[in-house]
Order: C-alpha cells, then sequence, then structure tokens
C-alpha cells in the first residue's frame, strides 16, 4: 500500500497560541516552549503530489517551517478567514512560478467567499465546486466531503487511502478530517464509524462557548469512543477558553486515559 505523509501544519483556533493579548498559562507556556506554540488549522498531504486543506493568513509561514515549495491542489472546509485567509500567498506562486491556475475546491459559499475577498487574483485560481457525498480522486487518496456542522456550507473530509499492486487484498486506510464542527449528523457519524484516524475539533477546554458549532476537548473525546477510531488526534485547540491549560497539563491527561487520543501539535507528522 502507498503511504503519504500527513502534516499538521497548524493545530489551532483562530486566536492562535500565544495570543498577543493574552497572559494566561497557555500562552506563558508558548512564549517559553516554541513546540506548544499553534497557528490556524492546517493540513497537507504529501505523496506524489502535495494537497493542502485549508489555508489560513499564517500559511506562507507555515510551509516555509515544512520545507514545503509546491501545493498542486487545495481543499477547504469553509469560507472563515482562519481558513481561507492566506490564499492571497498563491498569487505570485502561480503567476512566477508554475504559471498554471491552482486548483482551489470548496462549498459554494466558501468559493464565493474567495470570489468576493480575493477578486483581484481569480486568475490564478481554478475554482472547483465540492458538493457533500462529492468524492475526488487524487494521488491514490479518495477525498469525500462530508457535511460539518460550523458555518453554511462546511465540510470536513475522509481520506482513504486504497490498496493497490500486491497490498490488493488488503483494506483500505481511512483518515477523517473536521476541524471546525459542533454535533455530526446520523449519517456522517455513520460513515465515520471505525475509521482508523480521527483528526477533530476540540476547540474549547471546559464549557463549550459554541456547542452548535464547535468541541470541547471532552465532547471531541467522547465522539472518538462513541465512533470506535483506533486513534484520534484533537485539533483546532484554542488552549485559552473556557479553561486555559498548558500542552504539557493536556498531554499529561490524556496520556493516562484508556483510550489511543493525543494533542496534535503545529510539525506533527503521521504516516498514512
Amino acid at each position: 500500500m502507498t503511504t503519504h505523509n500527513v502534516i499538521f501544519l497548524g493545530t489551532g483556533a483562530s486566536c492562535g497560541v500565544p495570543s498577543f493579548y493574552c497572559g494566561c498559562k497557555a500562552c506563558q507556556e508558548a512564549l517559553e516552549i516554541p513546540s506548544a506554540q499553534r497557528s490556524c488549522s492546517a493540513l497537507l498531504i504529501v505523496g506524489q503530489q502535495h494537497t493542502l486543506i485549508d489555508a489560513g493568513p499564517e500559511i506562507r509561514t507555515q510551509l516555509n517551517r515544512a520545507r514545503i515549495s509546491r501545493v498542486d491542489q487545495i481543499l477547504l472546509t469553509h469560507e472563515h478567514f482562519d481558513h481561507i485567509g492566506g490564499i492571497p500567498q498563491f498569487e505570485y506562486y502561480v503567476r512566477l512560478g508554475t504559471q498554471k491556475p491552482l486548483a482551489v475546491y470548496g462549498s459554494p459559499v466558501t468559493l464565493e467567499a474567495v470570489r468576493q475577498q480575493f477578486g483581484f487574483m481569480l486568475e490564478a485560481l481554478d475554482l472547483r465546486v465540492l458538493k457533500p457525498w462529492q468524492t475526488l480522486a487524487l494521488d491514490t487518496i479518495t477525498y469525500t466531503a462530508l457535511p460539518a456542522e460550523h458555518s453554511p456550507d462546511a465540510l470536513g473530509f475522509l481520506l482513504e487511502l486504497q490498496a493497490s499492486g500486491a497490498d490488493k487484498g488488503a483494506s483500505s486506510r481511512r483518515l477523517a478530517y473536521f476541524p471546525d464542527t459542533g454535533p455530526l449528523r446520523a449519517e456522517v457519524l455513520e460513515r465515520l464509524r471505525g475509521v482508523d484516524i480521527l483528526v477533530i475539533d476540540a476547540t474549547f477546554n471546559g464549557n463549550n462557548w459554541m456547542p452548535n458549532s464547535h468541541h470541547s476537548i471532552g465532547e471531541a473525546i467522547a465522539l472518538a469512543q462513541n465512533l470506535g477510531a483506533k486513534q484520534s488526534y484533537l485539533t483546532h485547540l484554542s488552549m485559552h477558553y473556557d479553561q486555559p491549560i498548558t500542552q504539557g497539563e493536556l498531554s499529561a491527561w490524556l496520556a493516562s486515559l484508556p483510550w489511543a487520543v493525543a494533542a496534535a501539535q503545529d510539525g506533527l507528522v503521521l504516516r498514512f
């Protein structure tokens, strides 16, 4: 079975860690320990092609940090600025580099936001509508767009790596990526049951201020248990709210649980 690297370019909520205005213990830890810092959530799948999921305002720094010089296509989960604000960074990547419009997939609402905000560079983008339950085949992985419960037309993605060649009898590997979502609808949960890797929104610690559009850490863990996910990673972590928690505290607590759940960190690389 072909393997890919899955790189967590960013694992934070829009506020980031540390936030310049915040003196909580999570921010103080991140100021002292660079590995505790979090930028806007984004994922890069590296194989023969490089597929980016979301492009927030820090995407240039994130790609440089990962030593990535190429992106072949972008999949967008939704239209919020912390997920699309870095798209202008690809203008001169196209104009001076590839000289070929960059394929950008997203829901109608998301692509309309791209048109409205980045109209000055639309000739550098090949905007392609992606509807819920639609599947794309990219570099031996199928990407299925699934409804997320966040903003209008928000999506998550189910990645399925198909066995091929000598491994043809083996079962596929499945990774679900939902960086921004509240409680998922029943048909989505059924599609994700038994997933190998679940990467899930865990924005809040303690009380969930936005229960219809985000998970708390506890709710994300409960979801992972309900789905029977073999390994889960928490992402889109604010670390500040409702109760500040440091990376050290969170990692120690998760390690004490009887389930395979970890807090993703910026720069984490998985083999898939």
